[in-house]
């Protein structure tokens, strides 16, 4: 029974290995926006320190942190959409 079931499944076997190629390539890319996720928020926190300490005010703490939290929805947005299917 294992050989013809064997037999029976060679013929799925390349759609088998192109779903577990792409199971990888999304693994892969939901690892990179996390990681760029991570960087943005990381950013975030020090714009807010330099605003704290002073260092940044007004129209280019507002551009800057606009631009940050903007990226900040893309990536969220998208992790999303991707969690959603």
């Amino acid at each position: 029974m294992g050989l013809l079931s064997t037999l029976a499944g060679l013929p799925l076997a390349p759609l088998k290995g192109l779903v577990a190629l792409a199971r990888q390539i999304q693994q892969q890319a939901d690892q990179d926006r996390e990681r760029d996720l991570a960087e943005l928020q990381a950013e975030l926190l020090a714009l807010q320190l330099r605003a704290d300490e002073q260092e940044l005010r007004g129209e280019e703490l507002l551009r800057s942190e606009a631009a940050l939290l903007e990226s900040i929805g893309v990536l969220a947005g998208a992790r999303g959409e991707v969690e959603g299917e």
